[in-house]
Order: structure tokens, then sequence, then C-alpha cells
């Protein structure tokens, strides 16, 4: 489970912004939307609001980059692209911090690295604290400088002797230590592997984690009961393989492919996907089954298909799902359904952990979330993005406050400025 994120000179962010999944002690909050490990509370689910290009995606980009790097710096064919905060120039040069915070096993995690604009890594560390009263932090291990000769291992972190003349000035030790097996490298290696973060908006970018699901059949009932409870009219969902020879391909058409595409047409063909709707009669009675290509379906209905082996897989795992624009396509009712579905006991019994950026101010309301999974993102004075937390607000402590409305009147900040759209039509 993930406890804190902070992130230092990425895009939007100049300063360092920290985002927090821990509850807060205050009372008559929610608790079913907690989850409690020995002395440490965490959420089940966070919100950030925020005008458009206030940083809210920049937020999850950045948590996507902080994994990109983690699992593909031991690569050679990587190269890593700075993005800093551009509006700066000292920033433009400046490198970026990434650090985290996260539960594996009842054992705390806190692991951070700051990479320059070339990719190189300046300083770099892990340590673990068991979550257990009167436990202490203890060092695995430190970097503090490019040169590898200065990576000073703890004793608890004895996978890592002998590696450190093997890791690059570009690579993270972590990474270099996963690929020879580490037990607590790799642990951490495949917390990062469940750590599921879909940031962009089309859903066709990552559909295809649903459709590598609907193979087996017992995931697939999963996905398909999830899809028919949300009434989009989808009585079954069809998965067929369609050989090479079965495709048809015209000659033209097939001497115009790549070669690569050919090749893998040729021996793998492709899976279709179809949706099965009910056909009825003039008296609306059961009449048989129809199927529709998959851009038959709405937007939204697309939408929520390629989410759904994402929030199952992560529910199952009780893993860290995180998604830009949740509500875009979808639903007031169906958003609320799907964090419900993480706030509940009964349907989150592993304590998966939901993140999501939206525009739905129907969602502020207090009876739903509790004021700590509450977020904002806007710009400061010179363009850079800050990040805070509804708790933090004064104007927003009352536990019969009307937040929607607050929020609308612009009491929290993070709305945009709009005076006219200077548009003259003549």
């Amino acid at each position: 489970m993930l406890l804190n994120f902070y992130i230092e000179n990425f895009k939007s962010f100049k300063n360092r912004v920290d985002f927090s999944m821990e509850a807060t002690g205050l009372a008559n909050l929610i608790e079913g939307n907690t989850h409690k490990i020995n002395n440490i509370s965490l959420l089940k689910s966070a919100v950030i609001y925020g005008a458009n290009a206030s940083g809210k995606s920049s937020l999850l980009d950045a948590m996507a980059e902080m994994k990109s790097i983690v699992l593909l710096s031991a690569n050679l064919n990587v190269k890593y692209v700075h993005r800093p905060f551009l509006l700066n120039t000292q920033n433009q040069k400046e490198p970026t911090s990434f650090e985290i915070e996260f539960i594996i096993d009842e054992i705390l995690y806190y692991y951070g690295f700051v990479i320059d604009k070339n990719g190189i890594i300046l300083k770099e560390y892990l340590e673990q604290k068991k979550l257990q009263s009167g436990a202490r932090k203890v060092f695995l291990f430190e970097r503090e400088t490019s040169d590898n000769t200065e990576i000073k291992l703890g004793t608890l972190f004895k996978e890592g002797k002998k590696l450190e003349l093997k890791t690059r000035d570009n690579s993270l030790f972590l990474s270099v230590v996963a690929q020879f097996n580490g037990e607590i490298s790799t642990k951490i290696i495949n917390w990062f592997k469940n750590f599921n973060i879909l940031s962009n908006l089309k859903s066709e970018e990552f559909q295809h984690l649903s459709f590598e699901r609907l193979k087996n059949e017992h995931f697939k009932e999963k996905i398909v009961n999830l899809v028919k409870s949300a009434d989009v009219g989808i009585y079954d969902i069809v998965n067929k393989h369609v050989s090479f020879e079965e495709l048809k391909i015209k000659e033209k058409e097939v001497e115009a492919l790549p070669s690569f595409i050919l090749e893998h047409l040729q021996k793998n063909g492709v899976n279709t996907i179809k949706t099965e709707h009910i056909v009825y009669n003039e008296e609306n009675s059961f009449y048989n089954y129809e199927t529709f290509e998959l851009n038959f379906e709405s937007d939204g209905t697309q939408k929520l298909l390629a989410l759904s082996a994402p929030i199952i897989d992560t529910l199952e795992k009780g893993s860290v799902l995180v998604v830009d624009e949740l509500d875009n396509s979808l639903h007031t009712d169906l958003v609320e359904a799907i964090v419900k579905l993480f706030n509940s006991k009964e349907t989150n019994p592993n304590n998966a952990q939901l993140i999501f950026t939206t525009h739905d101010t129907n969602l502020l309301n207090q009876e739903f979330f509790r004021r700590d999974q509450i977020w904002f993102t806007q710009k400061d004075i010179v363009g850079a993005s800050e990040l805070y937390s509804l708790v933090e607000y004064k104007s927003g402590s009352r536990n019969d406050l009307n937040l929607e409305k607050n929020y609308l009147e612009g009491k929290f900040g993070a709305k945009p400025n709009i005076s006219s759209l200077g548009l003259e039509v003549k």
C-alpha cells in the first residue's frame, strides 16, 4: 500500500510537494474509508481536483515516471528524458527528486533518488521500518554520489554486496540488485510493477490490459459481471481468436504490411472483442442475441470495459490503481460506484487503493469522502503547481460543510479564474 509520494522539479512542480495516503486523526470522519496496519491508518481512496493545467496530471505523470525509471534504468537501451520545471532558468538545469513510502508485508519502505538532466543518479537511498510499536527506521543502502564506490550497505542488505561496481552511474542500484534476484529489491520491484497508473485519457491506450484478461475464463466472468452491473446494455463479451487465413487480407494489402507485422499476424492471428446484446421481439420478449463490434459502443462503455481489468486486478492483489480523469465519459453514478468498490470492506478485503483526478464536483460530499481524501492543485504566481489537502484548508474544517458549494464558490482555491473567454463574434 502507498503511504506517501514526494516530487520536486518535475514538469509543473517547481518546489517539493507531498502527497499522502495516510489518514489523519480528525474526529467524525468515515472510518470505513480507511484501513489500519498496526500503528498506521491508510486511506483506501483519494481524489484530486483542480483547474485545467493546474498540475493534476503532472502529479500522476510523476508517479508513472518514477515507476518507469525504477523498472527500466538497468536497461542499456532506455534513455532518460529530463522533464524539469521549465518556467525558471535555474530549474531547467536542476535535477529531479523522487521519493516514495510504501508498505510490503507489514514493513514500511522509504525509497528515493535524485536524477540529473543527463540521467546520472546523484543520490539514492533505501530504508525500512517494521510496523510495530517501538520499531526504528533501519538503513539498507545509501548512494551519495555518482561514484559507485560510495554506495554504503546496511547489515540487512547483504544482497547488494559486490554489486556496487556493476552499477552504472545512470542505473539505480535497487534495479541492478533486483536483476541479481535480491530478496528485498525484488519485492520492491514487484510492488512497482503492480503500481498501476493509467494516465492517458484515451481508453484504447490501456484497454489491452482488459482484453488480455478476457482470455482467462475466470477473470472474464468478473469483467462481464462488472460491466453488466453498470447497466450499459451488454449481456456478454465475446473474445474470439481469428487466424491469419480467416482474416482474408487482400494480396495487395499483405504486400503493404511491414514485415514484422505480417510475421506477427501469420504466427499469432488477432483477438477480436465484440459485445453481445439481447434482442427482443415485438412483444418485448427475448428473441435472440446480437453481437456488435467494440467501436459500436459509446466512449463511456469502451472506457468502462478498458478499466474493468485494472480495477479487478487491483482489488484482488490489494495494490494501487491511479487513474487520470476517471470521470471522463463516465456518469457520476458510475464513478461513485467504482470508488465505493475500493471504500467498501466487502468488495475490497485486500485493502487496495484508488487515486484519481476528476472535475466531477458531485463527488465532493462528506458522506462519501473524508476531508483527508480530498486534494487540490493550483498554480502560483510564477506558474508552479501547488498541492494541498482539504484538511490543510481552514475554511474546510467543519464536518457539516457543503464541500461542493464551497469549492464552486472558490473558497478552497484550485479553480480557474475566468472573467471572459475573450471571444468576439462579428
